[in-house]
């Protein structure tokens, strides 16, 4: 835990890693994905300063505890729409039919895409994010996300017209408002970053969502604890946070020659942080296996840590509880249908595929 959060503050690291993704493939394969560099370049958790600091503070007030506050109303209307579609049923995917929608249609309405189009962003989103956190990325893959991302920059651009001839209460039209203002985003940097937020954002919220109740199902006597006793909610959120972090590692590179966590390193060699691992140190948490709703002094790496600590922990952190919240009361006695789940493919990111379940209505 010391290590990997030393680590994420040291500024002998850099996060600026988007042309490492495309790295392990042929350079013919590199030269057909003009867009998937492009991209992942603008995206501020693949900057470093100055352009980090510059696109993160433009981008931080959209993310604001006042605009959590502001979309609270919001996330719980649209939970309680979902669940009034699943609770009659007796059983159901849940991933499919609630924690999967549920964050997409957060920052779908944050950005102002209409809701009719939120199935497209879920195809694009799901090579996009495999690529990003396969590791090992296949020439497959790299084509599929390199046309995905053609259309979904070519439906951003679409409605970043509309929104700056008639800009909304909408996410998008700050990051135009920033863009038209001091210090400035560029065209390419409001589609990447809007892209990142409909995509990898939005699928470490669904895997949040998925891992805590997955969790509270496999440890079924802190389930009963927080039915009994809903107060303990946010901290029953921070646990889950913890125990099943949804974005596992992180990686960085040096950028200078030397001594890092005890190992000499050279300029340009890569490290691995394991904020997955960090979260599971016995040296900073008591009995680190354990699952305990109640846990106190509970500051997990889950959001990171430093000048990169999430911009939607905030908004993150109220998702869940909202959906640990009406969980509890619209699905009571919640239980697995099947032994055991799938799992995506990736070692960044960690969530289930699907969440076959039943309960009592």
């Amino acid at each position: 835990y010391d290590q990997v959060a030393a680590l994420l503050a040291d500024r002998r690291l850099s996060s600026d890693r988007a042309g490492g993704i495309l790295q392990p493939l042929d350079a013919g394969v590199r030269e057909r994905c003009p867009l998937v560099a492009r991209t992942l370049e603008g995206i501020v958790a693949f900057r470093d300063p100055p352009d980090h600091t510059r696109i993160r503070r433009l981008l931080a007030s959209t993310f604001s505890l006042r605009m959590v506050k502001r979309v609270t109303e919001m996330i719980e209307r649209i939970s309680a729409r979902l669940l009034d579609a699943v609770a009659a049923r007796g059983e159901a995917d849940l991933h499919r039919a609630y924690t999967y929608p549920l964050p997409a249609m957060v920052v779908g309405a944050m950005l102002g895409v209409p809701g009719a189009d939120l199935d497209r962003f879920k195809w694009w989103a799901q090579d996009i994010v495999f690529l990003v956190g396969s590791g090992s990325p296949s020439e497959r893959l790299a084509l599929a996300a390199e046309g995905h991302f053609a259309e979904m920059r070519e439906y951003l651009r679409a409605l970043t017209a509309k929104r700056r001839a008639a800009p909304g209460d909408d996410l998008l039209s700050a990051m135009i408002a920033a863009a038209d203002g001091e210090g400035r985003l560029s065209e390419d940097e409001i589609y990447s970053n809007a892209t990142f937020l409909m995509t990898a954002g939005h699928e470490t919220a669904t895997n949040m969502l998925s891992n805590g109740v997955l969790t509270l199902i496999r440890h079924p006597g802190e389930f009963e604890r927080l039915r009994r006793d809903r107060t303990l909610i946010a901290s029953a959120a921070e646990e889950i946070l913890r125990f099943e972090s949804p974005v596992q590692m992180t990686p960085r590179h040096a950028v200078e020659d030397g001594e890092l966590a005890g190992r000499n390193v050279k300029a340009g060699d890569a490290l691995l942080l394991f904020l997955g691992a960090a979260n599971r140190d016995p040296a900073r948490f008591p009995d680190p296996d354990r699952f305990d709703i109640a846990r106190s002094d509970n500051r997990h790496l889950a959001f990171g840590y430093g000048a990169h600590f999430c911009l939607g922990a905030a908004l993150a952190r109220e998702e869940l509880r909202i959906a640990l919240a009406h969980l509890l009361e619209r699905l009571p006695g919640l239980e697995l249908t099947a032994g055991d789940v799938a799992w995506q493919a990736t070692i960044d990111f960690r969530g289930p595929l699907s969440l076959p379940v039943r309960w009592r209505p």
